[in-house]
């Protein structure tokens, strides 16, 4: 055996590694945010207490920062956390919505790159399954990043009603959703990665028949 087969062989088996590696990282994170989810859902459905975070708040004034130091001009926050007894049924089926699109982005992203690590291992990447699976991360990422954007801000909305307060009391009334386009960019990004890997399994097939 030559020291440049010896070399090949040894790279061979450390990308193989690094693969296998990856994938079982990929699989159990997938693993645990489920695990989390499912808990976060029974939580939310039936704690009696729920606390909601980013609450949009009117009066933003921190003056007892501003106040302990003369070198703080001005002090403000932009939203708060409340710890909320009895919420609604409709609020907390938003909320868990919410949750339930936040977390399968994660889980559907973990479960592509596992199995693509698997596909690369076995040396046939470019399958329509891969191309298949890039495609609906991209549209998971797309709709569970604006969608749980706007069902936090429906649950937050339907809180306020709840608790009968408003602007005089320094809670926004109005419904508020943070529109982030990150995930609009991200999904662009994947939808270009599966169309490489669709011209991917085309230049492979063509390369089986001349074989």
């Amino acid at each position: 055996m030559t020291i440049q087969t010896r070399r090949t062989r040894a790279l061979g088996l450390a990308e193989k590694t690094i693969l296998g590696v990856i994938a079982g990282g990929a699989a159990a994170i997938g693993v645990v945010e489920l695990v989390l989810l499912v808990g976060h859902v029974a939580g939310l459905a039936s704690d009696a207490s729920v606390v909601m975070t980013g609450m949009p708040v009117t009066d933003a004034r921190a003056s007892v920062i501003s106040d302990a130091s003369p070198l703080v001009s001005s002090a403000t926050y932009e939203t708060v956390a409340l710890s909320i007894e009895g919420l609604p049924a409709g609020a907390r089926g938003y909320l868990i919505a919410a949750v339930i699109l936040g977390t399968l982005v994660s889980i559907g992203i973990s479960v592509v790159v596992a199995w693509l690590c698997i596909r690369v291992f076995v040396n046939r990447p470019f399958v329509r399954s891969a191309t298949w699976g890039i495609g609906a991360v991209a549209v998971l990422v797309f709709v569970g990043g604006l969608g749980s954007s706007l069902f936090t801000g429906i649950a937050q909305a339907e809180a306020v009603s709840y608790l009968r307060l408003g602007a005089a009391q320094g809670l926004s009334p109005d419904f508020a959703a943070t529109v982030d386009l990150a995930p609009l960019g991200w999904a662009l990004a994947l939808i270009v990665v599966a169309g490489a890997f669709e011209l991917g399994q085309r230049m492979q097939r063509d390369t089986e028949r001349l074989v």
